[in-house]
């Protein structure tokens, strides 16, 4: 076990399981992970680590922070994140995030061969249900930089930016949205996808040209909405654009 003020590593089969203050200032808890030697982490020689933020009031800046130091920084994989606080947990739930115990899959025992039976030709599949399916298949693209004025990118599923997306950058994504860092250009989730679907965007700091989810546009922007510089997720209700300050 590897103890600092406010961080405790426990090694378990799964890897380590990382026990976060519930007292302890965020900036302290921050200052912390950073300055954990790099041989702390060797423990985790199983599937990743589990974040235990024991009953905790987290803001959604505090889990952003966390997530860009354990993920970006220590290049560690969360399997899953814990909390018995609420309010934390509806948090990070809406950010999409694994919640609960991580369980470990079961070794798989060899299976005898199935005799072979007479191959059948597919039945069709109506449109709407290839678009839902794909939906969830297509993997991510994840990019390490900021995105510069100027610089378009384009993907069929779900986009992740470990950087800002400066005034005049464009994402356009058929899947969801995260940006950890600022929101400044132009994000385009759900894109082709009837009503948006389950697309959804998160900013850790909301500054944006313009929003849209689906065919729904948010034009009405600027410094004197509550949001503004502050974590938010932003998704579709009842065919409205919601956005909501984490």
């Amino acid at each position: 076990m590897v103890k600092d003020s406010s961080i405790v590593l426990k090694g378990a089969k799964y890897g380590i399981r990382i026990h976060i203050s519930e007292d302890a200032r965020d900036i302290q808890i921050i200052k912390d992970i950073r300055e954990l030697p790099a041989q702390s982490f060797l423990l985790a020689t199983g599937d990743g680590v589990i974040v235990d933020l024991q009953s905790r009031k987290c803001s959604g800046s505090l889990i952003s922070k966390l997530f860009k130091e354990l993920v970006w920084n220590k290049n560690l994989n969360i399997l899953s994140w814990s909390s018995s606080h609420q309010e934390t947990l509806d948090k990070l739930k809406a950010a999409k995030f694994p919640v609960g115990e991580y369980c470990p899959a079961p070794e798989k025992q060899p299976e005898e061969e199935p005799e072979k039976q007479p191959e059948e030709e597919p039945e069709e599949e109506p449109e709407e249900m290839i678009n839902q399916r794909n939906e969830y298949v297509l993997p991510p693209l994840i990019i390490r930089r900021s995105l510069r004025s100027g610089e378009k990118i384009e993907h069929d599923g779900d986009v992740t930016v470990f950087g800002h997306v400066n005034n005049g950058a464009e994402i356009i994504a058929s899947g969801s949205i995260l940006i950890f860092g600022k929101l400044k250009g132009l994000a385009h989730a759900g894109v082709n996808v009837r009503g948006g679907s389950e697309a959804y965007i998160f900013a850790h700091s909301f500054e944006p040209q313009q929003i849209r989810l689906g065919n729904l546009m948010n034009s009405k922007i600027g410094s004197q909405m509550p949001w503004w510089g502050k974590s938010v997720f932003i998704f579709l209700e009842k065919s409205s654009l919601i956005i909501r300050e984490l």
